[in-house]
């Protein structure tokens, strides 16, 4: 029977949705060397490969709810009445017998303050195991909590616990609605520490549910558990990456790849926190407390609260002074990777080189300022679970372009003089809907701007549910989704008659409203199919020419020549970008690595970078663009018989050759063709 996932061509034979067991898909997804070096370090000393045997148990649920009380039950510790509730994490260590087998279970206690649910994305990950503590005593807001696991943790195995049942024994939840919805729930558990009620069937429940988790069945050469064992046994707190280097060295690790895979494994098991941003990449922590500590003491900060959230960076001195004796230590020249910490995950934003500013402490209350909401374009985005953190991070996101400081905690006023527009983005947390409102002589250039932030960082959750909406021009109160209207462009339908107003709209006039026919002309033609590779060849050949005249014109003074607008050009290359990933990386996971590193380089650029930050991103999309239209390369196989494919590297090239004139950078010629004219 042929296999729907399957295909052949003259090259082979492809299957997709094939699990993978051995090599780890973390190095199937680096590429064809990661995987020789570590098919060839397990070769070597085959006598001497282990599975890991070790597994991270990540603990969360609202403050006070017991998740410290239950993992010392868990570990055979006395229930204390009295216990302090946690600040940030607490991680333990715990061991465990599976069929003659030791396994390592790290438990990560995170506290349930809701100021340090952003600080959650440092850890929460995939490959592990979650436990959820519901306070018997409350009504628990279960589908957050479950919904908070599944962005950051995928498709993870999921406890409830329903804790403190000695005080409320009625206390459960629907089991059966929750399970048909979140099928990663492996089991519900009615618990009391203080009694240790139900704690003996919750252990052994937990027990068999940790031998399945992946990292358990992964297989270490022997030299990586001598690089483990180095660094858990350091009494630092960090380390700089040459002294990882050296480590890797000493036990017979040199290639490049492993090191990386290695270290990626070891972020995953808690053994080390490690980032690749440049800035950041050159520490590795050995002891996550010591990051989460330095977060939670300047968020808690007396001096922050004061300041609505302004950090006077000459005050962290006093901010993690050292205040008893379990006190991590902060050296000075440290601080700045604190903060660096604390920019990757768009928890604070520099305002100059001496202050910073963390949104989640503005003030709670809207600020007052004139904004003509009547005459606006408005978009609105509703979310099935709206994160925390959306909001502050579109805030850090945006921040340049924030008018006269109008921010607070749930919104903001914004403002691009070159566009001549302005916004207002707010946030509904009980309706958990973000507004849009924008206006100006370009406001459709300034909202792609905005909506383009908005969708990065929805991206960047997992399964993350999001409707985008587009309200009506005479009932602001009624809105139809875009992808609705999207639809019925694409079938050819004029028309959208809503039936709670008994009304007919033009669904050109609707979507206009909000944004250029242009930038829908490729759904158009996906729809409409391709004339053929012949056809396609003329028009890039003609386009190239055009570009080519436009050259030669701007060797005379290119700075006033070259028609490029960044403000407009960029969010729609990164866009653009991203819907050809989307159309050629699925089931390739090494292409999709390659994809993914362009994709998060573009990303790093702005409408505000200047010509030395755009060139490094733009040069890596042209080196892929080459080889698209190499006719000789694999990748240029995989696209010509896709004509969505044709499509998108068509505008990606387009908008791409702009900016190549503008950089001085080579031009793709006939993209997907492969001919130099």
């Amino acid at each position: 029977m042929k296999n729907k996932y399957s295909s052949w061509n003259n090259n082979g034979i492809f299957l997709f949705g094939n699990p993978i067991e051995k090599p780890p898909l973390e190095i199937v997804r680096k590429g064809r060397k990661a995987i020789e070096a570590y098919f060839n370090s397990l070769k070597e000393k085959e006598d001497e490969n282990l599975p890991v045997n070790e597994v991270k148990v990540l603990l969360v649920g609202d403050g006070g709810a017991g998740k410290t009380s239950l993992t010392k039950c868990l570990r055979g510790l006395n229930f204390d009445k009295d216990e302090a509730k946690t600040d940030g994490i607490n991680i333990e260590a715990w061991e465990i017998e599976d069929g003659g087998r030791k396994i390592k279970v790290n438990l990560w206690d995170f506290g349930g303050q809701e100021i340090m649910h952003a600080t959650h994305q440092f850890f929460l990950s995939q490959r592990s195991l979650y436990i959820l503590v519901l306070d018997g005593r409350k009504d628990e807001k279960t589908e957050y909590w479950l919904k908070h696991i599944e962005s950051f943790g995928g498709d993870s195995p999921v406890l409830m616990v329903m804790n403190k049942i000695d005080v409320n024994p009625g206390f459960d939840v629907n089991r059966k609605f929750l399970q048909d919805k979140y099928p990663n729930i492996k089991g519900f558990f009615p618990v009391s520490c203080a009694k240790k009620t139900g704690v003996a069937t919750f252990c052994t429940a937990l027990k068999k549910e940790l031998s399945r988790v992946e990292m358990l069945s992964t297989t270490w050469p022997a030299d990586w558990f001598l690089v483990k064992s180095e660094l858990e046994n350091m009494k630092k707190n960090f380390i700089s990456y040459e002294e990882y280097t050296a480590i890797c060295s000493r036990a017979g690790i040199s290639d490049e790849s492993s090191m990386d895979t290695l270290v990626d494994f070891l972020n995953d098991l808690g053994v080390v926190l490690h980032f690749k941003e440049m800035a950041l990449e050159g520490t590795h922590v050995l002891e996550p407390e010591w990051a989460t500590g330095a977060v939670y003491k300047i968020i808690n900060s007396q001096q922050l609260a004061d300041a609505k959230g302004i950090l006077e960076l000459n005050q962290l001195p006093d901010i993690l002074e050292k205040q008893k004796e379990s006190d991590f230590e902060y050296p000075k020249n440290k601080h700045n990777f604190i903060i660096g910490l604390m920019k990757k995950f768009e928890i604070c934003y520099e305002i100059d080189k001496d202050q910073v500013l963390v949104p989640n402490l503005l003030q709670v209350e809207e600020m007052e300022f004139d904004f003509p909401y009547q005459d606006s374009l408005q978009f609105v985005m509703e979310y099935e679970f709206l994160p925390k953190s959306v909001m502050p991070r579109f805030i850090v996101k945006m921040h340049p372009d924030i008018k006269a400081g109008l921010q607070w905690r749930t919104g903001v006023v914004l403002e691009d003089e070159d566009l001549q527009s302005s916004a207002v983005v707010k946030v509904d947390e009980v309706d958990k809907k973000v507004y849009i409102f924008v206006s100006g002589s370009r406001r459709r250039e300034y909202f792609e701007i905005t909506r383009k932030t908005l969708r990065d960082i929805n991206r960047s959750f997992e399964k993350l549910t999001v409707t985008e909406l587009v309200p009506l021009p005479d009932d602001k109160e009624v809105s139809v989704e875009y992808k609705e209207l999207i639809g019925y462009e694409l079938a050819g339908k004029a028309e959208i008659f809503i039936g709670k107003l008994g009304r007919v709209y033009k669904v050109t006039h609707l979507l206009d409203s909000i944004e250029r026919p242009e930038n829908r002309m490729a759904m158009k033609q996906y729809s409409d199919g391709v004339a053929g590779l012949k056809e396609l060849h003329l028009h890039l050949q003609q386009n190239q020419q055009n570009l080519q005249v436009q050259k030669t014109k701007t060797e005379v003074d290119v700075d006033i020549d070259i028609n490029i607008d960044i403000k407009n050009d960029l969010p729609t290359l990164q866009s653009d970008f991203e819907t050809l990933r989307d159309l050629i990386g699925a089931d390739n996971p090494a292409l999709e690595k390659k994809l993914k590193e362009i994709g998060d380089s573009l990303d790093g650029v702005g409408p505000g970078s200047n010509k030395e930050k755009l060139n490094k991103p733009l040069n890596k999309l042209g080196r892929l663009l080459k080889d698209l239209g190499d006719e000789k390369s694999d990748l240029n196989k995989t696209v010509s018989g896709a004509k969505k494919a044709i499509q998108a590297a068509q505008k990606v090239g387009r908008t791409y050759n702009k900016f190549a004139q503008w950089l001085a950078l080579p031009q793709v010629p006939d993209i997907l063709v492969g001919k130099d004219k």
